[in-house]
């Protein structure tokens, strides 16, 4: 069987796994039925070395943890010989490229994943974002020299010079519990979002919009489920506190397996992104909107969901402007009725069923395991 390494320079806690971190192994679960996998990755203070049953954990020993993952790929991995080399983007700069060097003297073929793309928006917005994204712009029109193919979610045909393998975040759907059948409730409507909270998810404008819909008199009772934690927790709960929202808006902080299934069984409607404006984009391909699909939830969102075709979207997908307006709680009213007043439909199930052959990880990643056996 071809060997492949897959790099993956994400912080991987088995005892907290989130949406990225279940990506990178289900990646690696996927890329196993073509062909005998290595994933070098970090853990939460040392780097995992997987292939198979061996798991190995490396101390960092007070180095760097990047540069303690280029040392290793350098001094341990480039004496092996690999078919192939799939590895997912952190910028670039000489280290890099230099490890992509070495490692091109013995592989046939390299592929790097982009999660984000463009990403200077995002980036300049970082601590030291200028300076990273000054070394990464003067350095990756190189990555030419070694990389056959990008692997992205946009709908860029080359980046950096390179050729790109267009495909979306994917996920394992059998992995994947759906949701039962959801009673029509005139009266009450149950929201959810599951994810490590930035400014681009833009739930601020949900809890603005819950906010606006009871000063003009709203009498559904709205029940948003805030699952998750990150930088702009604080930030939303400060506007509930403000707003006197505690019965409309509940935080859970990180939750996964049967503690999160529970939360998905009393949502009716999933929370996608809905700011990414704020990070000059206007398509994004989230992981979380996959595993909603395959949950059988339709969605809110400020940008169509690649996850459904055109149709799809337009049947699923309540989608919102693209702005910083409050979300309009009696159009979300509304979309709930579309969804599930029609009793006779099992709404879930239709979506399940449109999402999966579109995002299955064994589909999403078949454009990279094309590039990697074809011959030429």
């Amino acid at each position: 069987m071809k060997q492949l390494l897959y790099i993956a320079p994400v912080i991987i806690d088995f005892e907290k796994l989130n949406g990225v971190s279940k990506k990178i192994l289900n990646q690696y679960k996927v890329f196993t039925k073509s062909y005998n996998v290595t994933l070098l990755s970090y853990g939460p203070d040392c780097l995992y070395y997987i292939n198979n049953d061996f798991f190995e954990t490396i101390p960092l020993d007070k180095a760097n943890r990047r540069l303690k993952m280029y040392s290793f790929i350098n001094q341990k991995l480039s004496v092996n010989n690999y078919s192939f080399i799939y590895t997912r983007y952190h910028l670039c700069d000489f280290l890099f490229l230099n490890s992509l060097r070495i490692l091109k003297r013995k592989a046939r073929k390299i592929a790097i994943e982009i999660p984000t793309f463009p990403y200077r928006h995002e980036l300049l917005k970082w601590k030291g974002g200028k300076l990273r994204y000054a070394m990464d712009a003067s350095s990756n029109f190189l990555l030419r020299l070694y990389a056959g193919r990008i692997v992205t979610y946009s709908s860029d045909k080359k980046i950096f010079g390179i050729n790109t393998i267009n495909t979306m975040n994917g996920i394992i759907y059998e992995n994947v519990i759906p949701v039962q059948q959801k009673v029509y409730n005139e009266n009450e409507i149950h929201l959810i979002s599951v994810s490590l909270t930035m400014s681009c998810h833009g739930y601020d404008r949900l809890i603005e919009g819950i906010k606006t819909y009871y000063q003009n008199g709203g009498n559904v009772n709205i029940v948003y489920h805030l699952v998750g934690e990150g930088e702009e927790i604080n930030k939303y709960k400060a506007l509930v506190e403000q707003y006197g929202l505690e019965k409309h808006v509940i935080f859970y902080g990180f939750k996964s397996g049967s503690d999160l299934d529970a939360l998905y069984e009393k949502a009716d409607i999933a929370v996608n992104s809905i700011a990414i404006h704020r990070i000059g984009l206007k398509t994004e391909s989230t992981i979380k909107s996959k595993e909603y699909a395959a949950k059988g939830l339709p969605m809110i969102s400020s940008y169509a969901v690649d996850a459904f075709s055109n149709q799809d979207n337009a049947e699923y997908v309540h989608q919102i402007s693209a702005d910083e307006t409050p979300v309009e709680i009696d159009e979300v009213i509304a979309f709930y009725k579309k969804m599930y007043q029609n009793t006779e439909i099992i709404i879930g199930e239709k979506i399940r069923s449109a999402s999966q052959k579109r995002c299955d990880m064994s589909v999403t990643l078949q454009g990279v395991i094309e590039y990697f056996n074809a011959e030429v």
